[in-house]
């Protein structure tokens, strides 16, 4: 059992899978060897060996919030939204303020192409946890979608100054700025530039399309 969890600390999914069913072998009945190994298996996108491992340890008693956190995560890959926001909304039901779990609701919400939806919870997520940079980034996407360039703006600098190897919020903050015409635009114009010569290039010109009505394409 402490190797599984060593395993899943280390981020070794594939190693994680194969000493689980090993440990399956001998007739164990942890629930967090199976909830390791359904974790794992969702991180290697098989949501299906994910959903019976999960719904396994969940029957001997694994912790019902992670199991629905998961499966609604699972659910969202199969492409099962609804079902997925239905195991998301359990999850939440548990844990009302949970930072995550009101992300990964946003994320399937802009799945479905429900954009109001999906904003309302980007902001509660940002809300329960201001330091969630993906949170911000992903409430910026929404904005920068609306053609509200100012809030996406500011959502993307808040996620980029929260993480400053976060390249894609980097990107997208220097796009809504150009969008904007913000006097901030040639600062963070000079360190993406420097990061990435030619994408910066390229994005700049990008940006110089759109605003003559071609269409733009975020990161």
């Amino acid at each position: 059992m402490e190797e599984l969890k060593k395993l899943y600390e280390e981020g070794n999914y594939d190693q994680l899978i194969k000493e689980f069913k090993d440990y399956e072998k001998t007739g164990s009945n942890d629930p967090e060897a199976y909830m390791l190994a359904g974790k794992a298996y969702y991180y290697k996108k098989k949501p299906k060996d994910s959903l019976k491992c999960l719904e396994k340890g969940l029957q001997l008693g694994g912790d019902k919030k992670e199991v629905d956190y998961f499966m609604g995560k699972d659910y969202a890959l199969m492409g099962k939204y609804d079902k997925a926001l239905e195991k998301l909304n359990e999850a939440l039901s548990l844990k009302p303020d949970d930072p995550s779990v009101l992300l990964n609701i946003g994320v399937v919400y802009a799945l479905k192409g429900d954009r109001q939806n999906a904003k309302s919870y980007f902001e509660k997520a940002t809300r329960a946890d201001p330091n969630e940079k993906k949170a911000w980034y992903d409430l910026g996407v929404t904005y920068f979608m609306d053609k509200d360039y100012e809030n996406a703006a500011e959502c993307f600098r808040k996620s980029y100054e929260l993480d400053k190897d976060f390249y894609e919020a980097l990107y997208n903050l220097v796009s809504a700025l150009c969008m904007k015409g913000d006097q901030d635009f040639d600062r963070y114009y000079q360190i993406l530039y420097e990061k990435d010569k030619k994408r910066a290039e390229l994005l700049k010109k990008i940006c110089e399309r759109e605003k003559r009505g071609k269409r733009f394409r975020l990161w």
